[in-house]
């Protein structure tokens, strides 16, 4: 008996649910019964809470400039590593025989060839820019967007100043120093005792001066 009443109320609802037509939606409360209207509209309510909160705003993802601003889509760690591929090649147009780039060789010793001309107006240039390197090649925590701001300038700076001794002529005038004169000065010790080449002391300055 039991069987039956069940089989009986299982064809009702079934051919109940057929009657309905498929692009059918719930409007208003009379379409459903009110407990069923309610749960549609708390369903609905979560679901536009969820999507408005999830919408990106002036809100900023670590590493990552800001929207709608002058760093936008701008991922810090990427562009902090490209400035090193960018500086190397300009440099090399300078001192062709800059030693070749190798990954995870610090910056301060790739570009120590070149400090005598980079850090004539300052000495903590390469310094800072090598930091930033670094952080941006082993640090955990993403560089941040002062942290790009800082890279950003000093690269500018070695560029321009590297520019300047390339478009005047400093190293294509006969005068030239060879290759060890670059990056084995001889007569003195340029490098203080913190590793950076003092411009005062170099032996080769007279080939740089640009009148």
């Amino acid at each position: 008996m039991s069987a039956i009443i069940f089989l009986s109320r299982r064809h009702t609802g079934l051919k109940q649910l057929k009657t309905i037509p498929k692009p059918y939606v719930a409007v208003k409360r009379g379409d459903v019964p009110k407990g069923v209207s309610e749960l549609i509209a708390e369903e609905y309510t979560r679901a536009c809470i969820a999507a408005t909160v999830s919408r990106p705003t002036g809100r900023t993802h670590p590493g990552w400039g800001a929207p709608d601003s002058e760093y936008a889509n701008v991922h810090f760690r990427s562009a902090i590593l490209q400035t090193i591929v960018d500086l190397d090649s300009l440099a090399r147009k300078f001192l062709p025989e800059l030693p070749p780039l190798r990954p995870h060789r610090p910056m301060i010793e790739h570009l120590k060839p070149l400090s005598f001309v980079l850090l004539q107006d300052d000495s903590c240039r390469l310094k800072d820019y090598d930091e930033l390197v670094e952080q941006a090649r082993y640090d955990d925590e993403e560089p941040s967007e002062e942290d790009w701001r800082r890279c950003e300038e000093l690269v500018e700076q070695m560029k321009s100043i590297l520019t300047f001794y390339i478009n005047a002529g400093a190293t294509d005038d006969g005068r030239r120093p060879s290759k060890d004169q670059y990056l084995h000065p001889r007569d003195l010790d340029p490098y203080t005792s913190d590793g950076f080449y003092s411009a005062a002391s170099s032996p080769i300055m007279p080939y740089i001066q640009v009148t």
